[in-house]
């Protein structure tokens, strides 16, 4: 096939998938506009700060009763939709709350459409092979991926998690491990996703990055401490382990998770325990993370860089105690920086090019992720693709070979 019927093929590709999502919004409409979304905890989360009972931020029946202000239509909760995420995040969600429900979900999704448009400004250094293609496009083809589309469509959060890895990305690009650090610790939001890249850092003993994470922490728990109180905080951790044991026997299902945690939860589960699987879970991550620290210390210029930070964020979403379909657009970051390096190297490689294009392809099959999720409630059958994304994102690696062979795309 010429080249420019692949092209024309793979845009045909992604219009189809972007006119998906967009029939799919256009039928959730009724139920974004009643309050289905996850949206509902953050911006419920916005409004107790806002009328000033910030202490009672995780109190169970205060939630309740300001999302009964605003989703009282919801009709599969009888309690909360708990919001969980560290008190400081709410903050965030002040200014959204003297919005009705409905326009401060349109706002959060156009600040997250902006965050979108800047990610191919923040790379443009570092995608030469790209430099070309305009932002506009980039947004079109973030738009057809679909962990990005359902981050949207729930009004999730994980999309400024994705600028932060971003600016850790070129900031460590640009030896400036500090600054690093700092955008990593922003993100200790979702910290179950930032944990195990800091831990490979802490093994790279960068320990710049690692004293401006420790910093923005602190800095983050104090103002959590200021926020609810020292009592509330020291809390915390018991009311998200309690949501946890509670939603854990509905909302939150382990198969329903593309990782490894989901993987051996969808096999083992019959024959096995919770605490036997809990141990597998834990060796199979220690070593995965020890296998994508070793592979990215190697690669140490030009896109073997760039690969190895792809293979650690993968390698984060396998490890990751929770994974659900939106955390997947952390992986678009990946896509952009393996496009770039495909974009610059010959064709050849046989299995290992097919192990780094074709799970990029599967990801942005949104029937397929459709299905697995809202039919079949189990998303952990992606958890193989992302895998063997890992081994390609490796055996490119190791293809690449020393140095002098690495196609060096930095900026002059």
């Amino acid at each position: 096939m010429k080249p420019e019927k692949y092209k024309k093929l793979v845009l045909f590709f992604l219009a189809g998938m972007l006119s998906l999502h967009v029939a799919v919004a256009w039928r959730s409409r009724e139920l974004i506009r009643k309050g289905y979304p996850d949206f509902t905890a953050l911006y419920s989360a916005g409004k107790i700060v806002r009328e000033g009972v910030r202490k009672q931020l995780y109190h169970s029946q205060t939630q309740y009763r300001i999302q009964q202000e605003f989703a009282a239509g919801v009709s599969i909760r009888q309690g909360p939709l708990p919001y969980i995420h560290p008190p400081w995040e709410a903050l965030l969600f002040v200014p959204f709350a003297w919005f009705s429900y409905p326009m401060a979900y349109l706002l959060w999704n156009a600040v997250n459409v902006l965050i979108l448009l800047s990610l191919p400004f923040l790379l443009r250094n570092h995608l030469p092979q790209l430099r070309h293609v305009s932002a506009l496009f980039w947004l079109f083809v973030s738009l057809a991926f679909y962990p990005i589309f359902f981050d949207l469509l729930q009004g999730q959060d994980i999309l400024p998690l994705l600028l932060f890895f971003t600016l850790a990305f070129v900031s460590l690009k640009q030896n400036n491990d500090l600054a690093a650090g700092c955008w990593l610790g922003l993100g200790l939001f979702r910290f179950h996703l930032v944990l195990p890249l800091v831990f490979i850092l802490l093994l790279h003993k960068r320990l710049k990055a690692l004293l401006g994470f420790a910093v923005v922490a602190f800095v983050l728990a104090m103002v959590s401490v200021a926020i609810i109180g020292w009592n509330a905080a020291l809390s915390y951790p018991s009311f998200v382990w309690h949501v946890e044991t509670v939603m854990g026997h509905g909302a939150i299902v382990p198969v329903d998770m593309p990782n490894l945690r989901g993987l051996l939860h969808t096999f083992l589960a019959a024959h096995s325990s919770k605490l036997v699987i809990q141990l597998v879970v834990a060796v199979l991550s220690a070593a995965l993370l020890l296998f994508a620290s070793a592979k990215w210390r190697v690669a140490r210029e030009g896109t073997a860089f760039d690969l190895g930070f792809s293979l650690v964020v993968v390698g984060t979403i396998l490890v990751s105690y929770h994974a659900n379909t939106y955390d997947l657009a952390l992986l678009f970051l990946p896509v952009m920086l393996l496009t770039n390096h495909l974009a610059g190297v010959d064709g050849k490689g046989g299995w290992s090019r097919i192990a780094l294009m074709g799970p990029m392809f599967v990801l942005f099959v949104s029937p397929l992720q459709m299905l697995l999720l809202q039919k079949y409630g189990k998303l952990s059958l992606l958890t193989p693709v992302l895998l063997f994304w890992t081994w390609g994102l490796a055996s490119e690696i190791s293809r690449l070979g020393s140095p002098s062979q690495i196609p060096v795309t930095q900026a002059m």
